[in-house]
Parts: C-alpha cells; structure tokens; sequence
C-alpha cells in the first residue's frame, strides 16, 4: 500500500504538513515524504496495523515541533551565512578591475581580465553560500551582472562598431552593475528573519 493512496494516511500527512509550515518549503517536503516512506515499509512488514502505525510516528503536531527545533539547531547563527559585505566588495573589486582592462576593441582579452574574473567568481561564490539573500535574487543578480555586458559586446562586435562604442559600454556597464550592487544590498534578508533561504550541510 502506497502513503498517498491511502485516505487516513494522506490525512496524517497533511496534517504534518500544516504544523510544519513554519519550515522551508523543500524541508517540510522533505519531512513528508520521508514520513510516508517509513509507513510503506512499516505496513509491507506489518500489513493491517495502520493504526499502530500512525501511534508509534506519533502526534504531527510533535513531529513538526521536533523538526522546528532541528531545523533551528542547523541553522544556528554565524553557520553558512556569510558576510553580505564581502560579497558586495568582491562584487564591486571586480567590476572595478574590468573597467582598468586597456585592450583595444575588437580583442576578447587584457591585462584586467583574469583578477577581474576571480574576483567576480569569488563574489558569486560567496553570495551563492551566503543565507542573506533568497535564490532568486542571487539569480537576478548574476543575470544583471553578466547578460547586459554580454549582449551589447556581442551586437557591437557583429555590427562592426568601433572603440567609441567601447567607452559607451563601459559606461553602460558600469551603471548597470552599480544599479545591481545597491539593489542587492537592499534586499538582503537576515539570516534569521522571514523569506530567508536555508542551506543545510545534509
């Protein structure tokens, strides 16, 4: 007998559901599925004891409340949340650097671009690990980062527009991602606050 096919086990498990709704959406998924694996090979072993079944995996309401607490205790603060100041100044360092790249237009590498592209991939690893900000707007940012200065390099370049178009990329691109650094620092979240994003270690 699967959990889900089952009418007095789905309405145990959504009662689960409802008193874990405190936790993160993918951790309460979590928290069900597992509980209703556990009642497939209990009832596989013990066919007709249901019942017995449901009493021993106890109340939902104690189920949540102990996974309320285990989610609290992994989430500690100063665990996998990161400095939100180091990202922005490694964001910002890297942007920066790429701005003093002097190759001529029309070439696709210069002195600038190798500290520039560590500096960017550490700031974007350390937003990634960071608890300050939610996948979305981690998402946002690269994308804002990343796609503009791609896209405008990529039209002048096939358009066969010259180094004037340069400076004006340069200039684009340094609003662009200035706009996306205040933009991110604003909309950081605290780890312990509500609309944070979990990252749990197992």
């Amino acid at each position: 007998m699967k959990a889900d096919t089952h009418p007095e086990i789905r309405r145990y498990l959504a009662a689960v559901d409802r008193a874990a709704s405190a936790l993160p959406g993918g951790r309460r998924r979590e928290l069900v599925a597992d509980l209703g694996e556990h009642i497939d090979v209990a009832l596989a072993e013990r066919p007709g004891q249901l019942a017995q079944i449901l009493t021993e995996l106890g109340d939902p309401e104690e189920i949540a409340a102990t996974a309320l607490r285990e989610e609290g205790a992994a989430d500690a603060p100063g665990r996998r949340q990161g400095s939100p100041r180091a990202v922005l100044v490694l964001l910002t360092l890297g942007s920066a650097v790429s701005l003093l790249d002097v190759h001529e237009w029309g070439t696709l590498v210069g002195p600038a671009v190798l500290p520039a592209l560590v500096l960017t991939l550490a700031g974007l690893l350390a937003m990634y690990l960071s608890a300050w900000w939610t996948t979305s707007r981690k998402w946002i940012t690269v994308a804002w980062l990343i796609l503009p200065h791609m896209l405008l390099s990529a039209i002048g370049h096939a358009a066969g527009w010259g180094q004037p178009f340069g400076v004006t990329l340069d200039v684009i691109t340094v609003a662009v991602r200035a706009g996306t650094l205040v933009w991110l620092w604003r909309h950081r979240v605290a780890p312990e606050g509500p609309g944070r994003v979990r990252f749990r270690l197992s």
